[in-house]
């Protein structure tokens, strides 16, 4: 049984156990002629990669990363006829396994004859949609673990946010000698950023760059609001270490009719992997 279908009533969906009586909306009585769209959030988060790698770049179910450490190779002051110290540096790998994701979405013919709009197109666009979603929720599961791993966690039980909060998440990456880029907040720390003094005050007196919002840029880093990020944390990352996104499926549509039901269907599929690169290049904060 496909995952959804679309049907014109209820009562032929009621013959399914995967039916959906909500296409009868769709049906001209008296109908307005444009489809008012559902709310969709800004997806702005994949942009951050620290690398993409596509399809051509794993030949088999994995990629596998070869990473440069952190080691020290230390220089040494030698004496005369001294045998020269053995130094070398130091290597670990990441292995990312894309997983599938997708869904098949199921359209009477009855539904596509009747109904003013190409449904299952309209469908297939909000497969895609819910896809960059997910691979969102990817994202901020990377970043979290990597924080997490990396003793990196900033969290005061705070109501509101600090500024000491966000100086405290910039050192925990410069003192790993990453330089924090960006700024990702959930929309409660957005209010209370407009609402912090340091950062109000400094826009009233023309500190700022009067063409960026005042949340443009703190600290030379670029503030990025997402719903993908809970309302109460934020996430401070450099993006060239951050986390990489391994899609070895990238987007697919495959149509089909299935004639015994009178049914178009669409399969949307992707098969991808998100994991943070290096841990010590996020901090997150937390508040109350």
């Amino acid at each position: 049984m496909v995952n959804t279908l679309l049907m014109t009533d209820g009562k032929n969906a009621a013959s399914s156990t995967a039916g959906s009586s909500t296409g009868s909306y769709l049906i001209p009585h008296v109908l307005y002629n444009q489809l008012v769209m559902a709310v969709r959030r800004d997806l702005v988060l994949s942009g951050l990669a620290a690398m993409r790698f596509g399809p051509s770049s794993i030949p088999g179910s994995a990629i596998t990363i070869p990473r440069q450490t952190a080691s020290t190779l230390n220089i040494n002051r030698v004496a005369e006829g001294a045998e020269f110290p053995k130094d070398a540096e130091e290597y670990s790998s990441l292995t990312l396994t894309p997983v599938k994701y997708g869904v098949n979405i199921g359209v009477s013919d009855e539904m596509e004859e009747d109904s003013l709009f190409d449904v299952l197109r309209m469908n297939i666009d909000k497969a895609g949609y819910e896809m960059a979603v997910n691979e969102e929720s990817l994202i901020i599961t990377a970043l979290d673990a990597a924080s997490t791993a990396a003793s990196q966690n900033v969290a005061n039980s705070n109501a509101t946010l600090p500024v000491t909060d966000i100086t405290q998440a910039i050192q925990y990456l410069r003192t790993n000698n990453y330089n924090p880029t960006d700024f990702i907040i959930g929309a409660e720390l957005e209010n209370d950023i407009y609402n912090i003094d340091t950062f109000t005050e400094a826009d009233k007196s023309g500190m700022n760059n009067p063409s960026n919002r005042l949340i443009g840029r703190i600290a030379g880093m670029n503030v990025i609001v997402s719903n993908a990020v809970s309302a109460k944390l934020g996430y401070v990352i450099d993006r060239r270490h951050a986390f990489v996104i391994a899609e070895k499926r990238p987007l697919t549509i495959r149509t089909y009719d299935d004639v015994g039901r009178d049914m178009r269907h669409a399969v949307v599929s992707q098969r991808v992997s998100v994991s943070a690169l290096r841990n010590e290049a996020v901090s997150e904060i937390t508040t109350t």
